[in-house]
C-alpha cells in the first residue's frame, strides 16, 4: 500500500511514512464494511465489463492484481483503521518517531526486521554504526490515542546485546512527567508489563510549552515545535534536514483565521500534515451527519477547509489530511477528499492564492513520501 512520492533513493534526504492515521480510537474494518467493499467491487467489475472482458477466459493473476491496483483505495484496501503514529528517516541520523499510537505496534515488527535483517539499522538512511539502535520519540500530547502503542512496540522488549536506546520527548508539565505518563499506562492492572521492567534504554526531555525558539539536534536533523489549540494543549513538529522539512499538525483546532502560530512555524516546509477530523458541517453539529448532532467545537480538531488555508497561508506545496474520524469509512474519506480537492481549487482561483501551487492529499496508513535534495 505504499505511495512513495520521489523514487531517487540516492538523493533522498528524508522518508516520511505514515504507520496510523485514524483519530481518537482504533476503528478496524468491520464485516458489514468488508461486505460493503466487496459488493461495491462487484458492481465495479460489472461497469468495467465483467470478468471476462477484463480478464479473458482464463483470468491471470497478474492482470487482476494490475486491475486492482488501478482502483481506489476504498475498493483494493483500506486507509487504515490504526491510531496516530508517523516515522521521520533522515540521513545520517538515528531515527525519529511522532507519537506512538496503535500504528506502533506494525512499525515495531517492521523495526525488528530491519534490526536483524540486511540492514542492521533502524534508520536505512542513517549511516553512522554508533546510533543505528536509537529512536527518538517526540509525543504531541499524552491523549491514549497517541501513547496506547507503545506497550506493543516489539524492539522496547528487546534484551542484552539487542537493545535499543529510546529517548523520549513530550511537554513539560507540572503534574506529571513523561515517564510518569508511559508509567501510568502499563501500571496494574492495565498492562502486564511494568514499566520498571521494560529492558530497552530510556532517557527523557521535557519541552516547556513556552520556549518554541529551541532547536533539538538529532544527527543531520533539526527538530523544533510549537504549541497550538487542543484540550490540555499539543505540540506540532518541524523536521528539517538538508533544506527540505516536514510538519506534523495534528488534533489542532482551527480559528476564524489561519492559524498565525502554525503559519509562522510551518512557512516554507515540503509537506504539512494537519488535523481533518470534521467535515466543516459537522464541526458544529449537525442531523444526519456521520458525527450527529454534537457540536465539536473546542473538542480540538478541524477541518479540511482549514487544512486548505493553513497550508496556503504557510505557502507550503502539500497538505496531507488525517486524523480520521473513526466512524468515517473508506468511501466517507474519499468524498471527504473530493470535497477538499474542490475547495483548494477555489480558493487557488482568490486574487491572494494567485501563483500559488497546492496539492491535497488523504492520509492512509503506509503513505509514504521521499524528499530528495534540491
Amino acid at each position: 500500500m505504499d505511495w512513495l512520492i520521489g523514487q531517487d533513493f540516492k538523493n533522498t534526504i528524508m522518508r516520511v511514512k505514515f504507520w496510523g492515521v485514524r483519530g481518537s480510537i482504533p476503528a478496524p474494518l468491520t464485516s458489514e464494511q468488508i461486505i460493503e467493499k466487496e459488493l461495491s467491487l462487484l458492481e465495479r467489475i460489472e461497469q468495467d465489463g465483467g470478468m471476462r472482458k477484463l480478464f479473458g477466459r482464463k483470468p491471470k493473476k497478474e492482470d487482476m492484481r494490475r486491475y486492482l491496483q488501478s482502483l481506489p483505495l476504498s475498493l483494493k484496501g483500506t486507509y487504515g483503521g490504526d491510531t496516530t503514529c508517523v516515522e521521520i528517516q533522515t540521513r545520517n541520523s538515528p531515527l525519529i518517531m511522532i507519537d506512538a499510537g496503535s500504528g506502533a505496534r506494525e512499525l515495531g515488527r517492521t523495526l525488528v526486521g530491519r534490526l536483524f535483517g540486511r540492514e542492521h539499522n533502524l534508520n536505512p538512511l542513517n549511516s553512522d554504526e554508533s546510533k543505528k539502535r536509537e529512536l527518538h520519540l517526540f509525543f504531541t500530547h499524552y491523549h491514549w490515542d497517541h501513547i496506547q502503542g507503545f506497550p506493543f512496540f516489539t524492539p522496547a522488549f528487546l534484551t542484552g546485546g539487542d537493545k535499543i536506546n529510546i529517548t523520549f520527548y513530550g511537554k513539560k508539565d507540572a503534574r506529571q512527567h513523561v515517564s510518569d505518563v508511559l508509567k501510568g499506562q502499563q501500571q496494574y492492572p492495565n498492562f502486564p508489563v511494568e514499566w520498571g521492567d521494560m529492558p530497552c534504554n530510556t532517557n527523557y526531555v521535557e519541552l516547556p510549552r513556552l520556549d518554541n525558539t529551541r532547536l533539538i539536534g538529532i544527527g543531520n536533523a533539526l527538530v523544533s515545535y510549537q504549541q497550538l489549540s487542543h484540550p490540555d494543549s499539543v505540540f506540532a513538529y518541524r523536521i528539517s534536514s538538508g533544506g527540505r522539512s516536514f510538519v506534523f499538525a495534528t488534533d489542532t483546532e482551527h480559528r476564524d483565521i489561519p492559524d498565525p502560530r502554525l503559519v509562522q512555524f510551518a512557512k516554507g516546509a515540503d509537506l504539512l500534515y494537519y488535523d481533518a477530523q470534521y467535515l466543516p458541517e459537522e464541526y458544529p453539529g449537525k442531523s444526519g451527519t456521520v458525527t450527529g448532532i454534537t457540536p465539536k467545537i473546542d473538542w480540538g480538531h478541524s477541518t479540511y477547509e482549514w487544512a486548505v488555508k493553513n497550508a496556503l497561508a504557510a505557502s507550503i506545496p502539500i497538505v496531507i489530511l488525517g486524523h480520521h474520524e473513526p466512524l468515517r469509512n473508506d468511501f466517507g474519506l474519499e468524498e471527504l477528499a473530493e470535497r477538499a480537492t474542490a475547495f483548494k481549487n477555489q480558493q487557488l482561483s482568490l486574487p491572494e492564492n494567485q501563483g500559488k501551487l497546492l496539492e491535497v492529499h488523504l492520509a492512509c496508513q503506509g503513505l509514504e513520501y521521499s524528499l530528495t535534495a534540491n
